[in-house]
């Protein structure tokens, strides 16, 4: 038996016969290379519709490890929680830069100051003390320990309650370290406590804002209001208008502070 060689350029015969009687139903011919830049044209075709197929139907969705829709909308409201994190964040880290200012007889900041330290990146280690911070309190909830335990300075006064209106927006010692109160236009605004006026001022941030110094270490502090009645140095007697919310504002923004840090007002308030 003699093997047959293939003629270099030699054509090749495609056809399609009828089983029974052999009658050619079809037929073609083409050359090698014909045929070869076919058969890779029609590969790359293929790979181009099952590209297509995957990536703009939901197709793509079969594929193991590809996230749903389901799994793509909870990313999406996991990133705008975390966002407004860390702005609420940025507000306390404000609040507390401009108190300080105020306690050490420095001026308020004003708003270039503040829109500076807000468009400030977190640093590593502000975001590890952020996280520490979140441990530590983390831990007084697992051991039950009362967020009014050693405030005997604090639990002794009698608070007055600043205006009669609606808690609008609780507190949160992490995201919210203050409440809302919505309040009626024009609704006078009074000291929760005998004190001193130790910051009256204006801003765009907050409107018009007064911060009073009681004993014990305990501060106050009003924000949104829309005239102010007091300045800074003067004596307020509990119970006593310091200040009116008008039309830049529905509530009235409320801190208590003790020691230094932020409490819930509404633990002592009764609206």
């Amino acid at each position: 038996m003699s093997d047959k060689k293939i003629v270099p350029g030699s054509k090749l015969r495609i056809t399609i016969n009828e089983d029974e009687t052999h009658r050619i139903i079809w037929r073609k011919t083409v050359s090698r290379r014909k045929l070869t830049v076919l058969a890779v044209a029609a590969l790359l075709l293929l790979g181009v519709v099952f590209w297509f197929s995957v990536a703009y139907t939901p197709l793509r969705s079969l594929i193991p490890g590809y996230p749903d829709a389901r799994s793509r909308k909870a990313a999406i409201e996991n990133a705008l929680r975390i966002d407004t994190l860390e702005q609420a964040i940025a507000r306390w880290y404000l609040y507390t830069e401009d108190l300080k200012r105020v306690l050490e007889g420095e001026p308020s900041m004003g708003i270039d100051s503040i829109g500076r330290l807000a468009a400030r990146p977190v640093s590593p280690r502000a975001a590890s003390q952020d996280s520490l911070l979140r441990a530590e309190v983390t831990a007084q909830e697992q051991f039950a320990l009362s967020s009014r335990k050693g405030q005997a300075g604090i639990d002794g006064q009698h608070f007055f309650t600043p205006v009669k209106g609606v808690l609008s927006f609780p507190f949160d010692r992490i995201t919210h370290p203050y409440i809302d109160i919505t309040l009626p236009e024009d609704s006078p605004i009074k000291a929760t406590l005998d004190g001193t006026v130790i910051s009256s001022n204006f801003s765009e941030f907050d409107g018009y804002s007064i911060i009073l110094q009681h004993k014990d270490n305990i501060i106050s502090v009003y924000r949104h209001c829309d005239r102010l009645l007091c300045k800074a140095g003067e004596k307020v007697s509990a119970g006593s208008a310091i200040a009116f919310l008008g039309k830049m504002s529905d509530h009235l923004h409320f801190e208590l502070w003790y020691d230094g840090e932020p409490v819930d007002p509404a633990l002592y308030l009764h609206f």
